[in-house]
């Protein structure tokens, strides 16, 4: 079966793929649009990821992704509107205050103190901030990802907008005048043009041979922690700098959340098969113990899943190298929240200026 052509398709119903969606349906509200995801929407690491907003980024690109995807957020939920979470202090403690500064976005940081930041810890009280660490306050923002992606999807079906889950497309041709998309069960949809953003999938799929050689992109797990204290109104973020980890004041759900970097690479995108590791647990268990004394809170549970990373470690958002009008957006490092709209408003807009 063959439909009539669309205006966009787009692969992958995740944060990246229904940005895309949501910047095009917003700017030509006459277009059809197709979302198709082999599983349902944020199925991926969007039903996981915790959906933090910091001004920090490790480079130039990541800073450049960051100040415009902050403008887009802002611009779909205005005022801190989120569908779940909030606006949030931020501190960060570190001892290196240089390097903080040069990654810094935005009005950068102001000086605190550890005075400041205990006040807003009450529900923490074995939290202890060594003499020498430097105590810095910004200004962020949380808001699961799941809820996120469930909004936009919401809003899309409003206006239109076609989201067919549990589709996955097998295979992309060019075709003279428009893109081919064959689904899984042998049906035919025909694009002017299409995004593809289906996160920890690219590496094993078919659909990879579209995207360059350059950058590799792998497969890494991302883990998080679930400490049995349960987090005041006015609680802060706490960004610990020096281990690129969190404390995430999880108020709606009754828990702080612990973030820390996972080093185990290559794995499958099977959220039943990745399970937390004893080396997760003694690199979080070692973070831990630098700031809490005698021992830190108990994990009550926990949260595992995995998302697509570039080898240079920056988020893409590239045209495909043998299919006109196809774009390939990822990399999310996990961070798909926060560089996810920048890559999907470029490539949209690439998209639509060219084709």
């Amino acid at each position: 079966m063959t439909d009539s052509i669309c205006d966009l398709a787009v692969i992958g119903a995740g944060v990246m793929g229904l940005s895309a969606a949501f910047i095009a349906a917003s700017s030509w509200p006459r277009d059809r649009i197709v979302v198709f995801d082999r599983e349902t929407v944020g199925a991926g690491a969007s039903g996981f990821a915790p959906g933090i907003q910091i001004n920090i980024g490790r480079n130039e690109k990541e800073r450049s992704l960051l100040s415009r995807g902050s403008k887009i957020w802002q611009e779909i939920y205005p005022h801190g509107q989120w569908p779940s979470g909030r606006n949030c202090d931020v501190f960060w403690l570190t001892r290196d205050p240089e390097e903080l500064t040069r990654t810094s976005c935005g009005v950068g940081t102001a000086p605190s103190t550890s005075f400041a930041l205990r006040e807003r810890l009450l529900s923490l009280p074995q939290f202890l901030i060594p003499g020498d660490m430097v105590v810095a306050l910004d200004r962020g923002s949380y808001c699961p990802v799941n809820s996120i992606v469930q909004d936009l999807a919401q809003r899309l079906k409003a206006v239109g907008t076609s989201i067919r889950e549990r589709t996955s497309i097998s295979r992309i041709r060019q075709r003279h005048s428009h893109i081919s998309l064959q689904t899984s069960d042998d049906s035919e949809l025909s694009a002017r043009r299409a995004v593809l953003a289906i996160g920890p999938w690219l590496p094993e799929s078919p659909l990879r041979a579209h995207f360059a050689e350059e950058p590799r992109v792998r497969v890494k797990k991302v883990v998080a922690l679930h400490l049995a204290a349960r987090p005041t109104t006015n609680c802060p973020m706490v960004g610990l700098f020096d281990d690129y980890a969190f404390l995430i004041p999880m108020i709606e759900e009754g828990y702080w959340l612990f973030s820390f970097t996972s080093q185990e690479w290559d794995v499958r995108p099977d959220p039943g098969g990745l399970h937390i590791s004893s080396d997760d647990l003694a690199r979080a268990t070692a973070i831990l113990a630098k700031w809490f004394s005698p021992d830190s809170p108990a994990v009550v549970s926990a949260r595992v899943f995995c998302d697509c990373y570039s080898d240079d470690g920056v988020p893409f958002s590239r045209p495909a190298q043998d299919v006109a009008g196809l774009y390939v957006i990822g990399g999310g490092a996990g961070n798909g929240f926060r560089f996810g709209p920048a890559c999907a408003e470029e490539a949209i807009r690439s998209l639509y200026s060219h084709h």
